[in-house]
């Protein structure tokens, strides 16, 4: 197999990881419900995005060790910054800016990895671990666009209202505490009128308190999910990599990759 079959192959798997990584985002920036309710959706949801993040650093950390020079891996990671628009479907101005955040940190991922591994004396999975949060970054940033875009479209269509999840540990314990005396059959109408009551000042509250921003809720939600994807996504990240690890063990074993050793001479400056 020529060298230039072995980058297109190793080039197209992270495409296809990009292509995979903008589909989740299209299902992220649509899921705006079930990010505001946490349920076993979500759950699958992250579980997806996960994936999608193992993908794109196993794949970004092949192109990066393998494909030299450095400008034909920067060549790969632009074109898997190209494919998540194609995944996404969804061609906007914070889709593209992100798509163009994720190429630029890419390439830095692939120089600032080509770099580390050229003052290194022995091969090892080091570059790609010290270079991995330029690429979370890049990962969480994605995400955390797709829920804006999604927040921003179903609060112009909507209106933003405080999700019932939020509001019911809440109210839940005060009917207990306040019906927890009354008569059976009084009981239930009381319910029903207390609910009407918080729902009324929550109606309230986002009327006078919230509308007037609602265009920074988007901004502030996304924000806050942030720092909470980019330490799951950290948490996680030696998965990956213990798999990147397998799969340059098994490339060398079948002959696909080898460790080339060389002797170069090293010039130093010493008192006689």
């Amino acid at each position: 197999m020529s060298r230039w079959i072995k980058i297109a192959f190793f080039a197209l798997l992270l495409i296809a990881s990009g292509f995979f990584l903008g589909t989740v985002c299209k299902q992220i920036s649509q899921s705006y419900e079930l990010i505001m309710q946490p349920s076993k959706e979500l759950l699958n949801l992250l579980i997806l995005f996960l994936l999608a993040v193992a993908a794109t650093i196993i794949t970004a950390g092949l192109v990066a060790i393998l494909l030299k020079p450095v400008w034909v891996a920067m060549i790969a990671f632009a074109l898997s910054g190209l494919a998540i628009l194609v995944g996404w479907r969804e061609v906007t101005l914070v889709s593209g800016v992100l798509a163009l955040a994720a190429i630029i940190l890419g390439l830095y991922f692939a120089y600032k990895v080509d770099q580390e591994q050229k003052e290194r004396i022995k091969f090892s999975l080091d570059p790609i671990s010290r270079s991995l949060g330029v690429l979370s970054i890049a990962l969480v940033l994605l995400a955390c666009g797709s829920i804006y875009i999604g927040c921003a479209a179903h609060i112009e269509q909507e209106g933003f209202s405080i999700p019932e999840s939020f509001t019911e540990p809440f109210i839940e314990p005060m009917k207990e505490q306040i019906t927890s005396q009354m008569q059976p059959q009084v009981r239930h109408e009381a319910e029903a009128e207390l609910e009407e009551q918080f729902q009324g000042m929550l109606d309230d509250f986002s009327e006078k308190t919230l509308q007037p921003y609602e265009e920074y809720i988007p901004l502030a939600i996304a924000g806050m999910l942030f720092f909470s994807l980019y330490t799951v996504t950290n948490l996680f990240s030696f998965i990956p990599l213990a798999v990147l690890n397998l799969i340059f063990l098994l490339l060398s074993a079948v002959g696909m990759t080898k460790i080339v050793r060389e002797t170069q001479e090293v010039e130093k400056l010493v008192m006689e």
